[in-house]
């Protein structure tokens, strides 16, 4: 018996030493992983040309160009710089686009001595092509205009036709994130061919029928793309999207992976880590189910005070989503007391009543404390209310956490509970993120933010929504 005894201890400590030498393997091992994934994401990003202006001949980058010609040739008491700039691209149905730059000189003189200097000009405009994001043929002329302007004018082969009479300009699809300094111009204007109207543009484009204008550049908005679609409708607005589509199949393919596919995915192995932990049914005890509602009522008690705090602070804009979800677990908590005998869809029903109940009591908070935040969200801003959106259905998606818990205990809706959580929030990746952009260097970042929220945030705050789940059959 004492040699079992021993012979036991000494499997077990064997056992023990091979599990320990397998985990720092595996630590080891992710580690590596996560050092060669990450010289694999920066080498890239160092490697990477300096940001320039989209608009190569305009302003700034006419007048460095212009002063490294002054230097070569000894040019002396001459200024070469630019008041203002305008630009002009007009896209053409033959697949190119023609730039016309005006710079409003800061001098007369430098005016004067291009118009005795023709070459010089010529020169310079040729070296300063429209940016690196196009490829420019020839320019086609340069001159000098009225007292202290020049006029540059470059043709581009920038632009494609598409199915259904869409004409696209692709200057801006190379422009991601970090790759462009600036707009160059104080104003630029992109004008279609007759007969159409512009229906994809940049973030903070002012369009007017078939052209639109910028004073600065912020990003590529919706898409890398401009589409001058026959007409602004739905049907117009489809023959867009297959337009940008087309070009983008392979950035399609991977923004679908990383940022809906991913996630999803992980989504589904979270649930079914989750399911599995549960473990067989539990015995009925009404002590249990009731201990576990008192303290999510407790927890969610606790979330709407802090919340309902900090909702005059402007640095949170979270605080909305903690009201909802104290609201959220306060009334889900209490349903959990009442005598009505659970089922499944009872379990999601009480669910979607409590979510409903914690934005009701957020609004209220809001108007109550005159928050900042709710005044935001009351005047429609655009940010505001997307930061909401997103808060709430986190909220929304940890509270569901209590009908996989009762899925948990109850195994024949585990493939629902399963199953509708991944596709539910794959649709709204979809729906709400653009799946049509170029990537750039911080969507990594992003897929893995995402990721690491969905683990952290799933698992943490739905923690307490499943437990209530998880114990609520086993107490009637």
């Amino acid at each position: 018996m004492r040699f079992r005894t021993t012979l036991s201890k000494r499997s077990l400590s064997a056992r023990r030493l091979l599990f320990s030498l397998t985990a720092r393997r595996s630590l080891l091992s992710l580690f590596v992983l996560l050092s060669i994934l990450t010289m694999v994401v920066a080498t890239p990003a160092s490697s990477r040309p300096p940001p320039e202006p989209f608009c190569g001949p305009c302003g700034g980058s006419f007048t460095e160009e212009a002063h490294q010609y002054a230097e070569t040739l000894g040019v002396e008491n001459v200024t070469f710089d630019v008041e203002r700039t305008t630009a002009t691209i007009r896209v053409h149905d033959n697949g190119t686009a023609t730039w016309t730059v005006k710079n409003r000189l800061a001098s007369e003189e430098t005016a004067r001595y291009f118009r005795e200097n023709g070459w010089v000009l010529d020169e310079i405009a040729e070296n300063a092509a429209p940016g690196s994001s196009l490829d420019p043929e020839p320019f086609l002329d340069a001159r000098v205009v009225g007292a202290k302007t020049v006029v540059l004018r470059y043709r581009t082969s920038a632009a494609a036709t598409a199915p259904g009479g869409v004409v696209r300009f692709d200057g801006f699809r190379h422009a991601r994130e970090g790759s462009i300094s600036g707009l160059g111009a104080d104003r630029l204007t992109v004008v279609g061919p007759p007969g159409t109207v512009v229906t994809r543009a940049p973030r903070g484009a002012s369009v007017d029928g078939n052209s639109f204008s910028l004073t600065a550049f912020r990003d590529t908005g919706d898409g890398p793309f401009v589409a001058f679609a026959r007409s602004d409708g739905i049907a117009g607005e489809a023959w867009s999207f297959v337009a940008v589509t087309l070009p983008l199949s392979g950035d399609i393919a991977f923004n679908l992976l990383s940022d809906v596919l991913l996630p999803a995915s992980v989504l589904f192995a979270l649930l079914v880590g989750f399911v599995r932990l549960g473990g067989r049914e539990g015995s009925r005890n009404e002590r249990t189910p009731r201990l576990v509602a008192g303290i999510v009522s407790v927890l969610g008690v606790l979330a709407l005070f802090v919340g309902t705090l900090r909702l005059n602070h402007t640095v949170s804009g979270y605080s909305m989503g903690i009201v909802v979800a104290g609201g959220t677990y306060a009334v889900l908590g209490l349903l959990a007391f009442s005598h009505v005998r659970p089922t499944f869809y009872r379990t999601v029903a009480a669910v979607l009543l409590a979510w409903v109940v914690g934005l009701c009591v957020a609004m209220l908070a809001a108007v109550a404390v005159d928050s900042a935040v709710g005044a935001r969200l009351f005047a429609s801003n655009p940010y505001a209310i997307r930061k909401f959106l997103f808060a709430a259905f986190s909220v929304l998606l940890a509270s569901f956490m209590t009908a996989v818990g009762y899925a948990a205990a109850v195994r024949r809706y585990r493939r629902v509970v399963l199953g509708i959580p991944p596709v539910a929030f794959a649709v709204v990746l979809a729906l709400t993120i653009p799946v049509t952009r170029v990537r750039g260097p911080n969507d990594f970042l992003f897929s893995v933010f995402l990721l690491v929220y969905l683990l952290v945030f799933v698992a943490l705050v739905g923690l307490p929504a499943f437990l209530l789940g998880r114990t609520i059959p086993n107490g009637r």
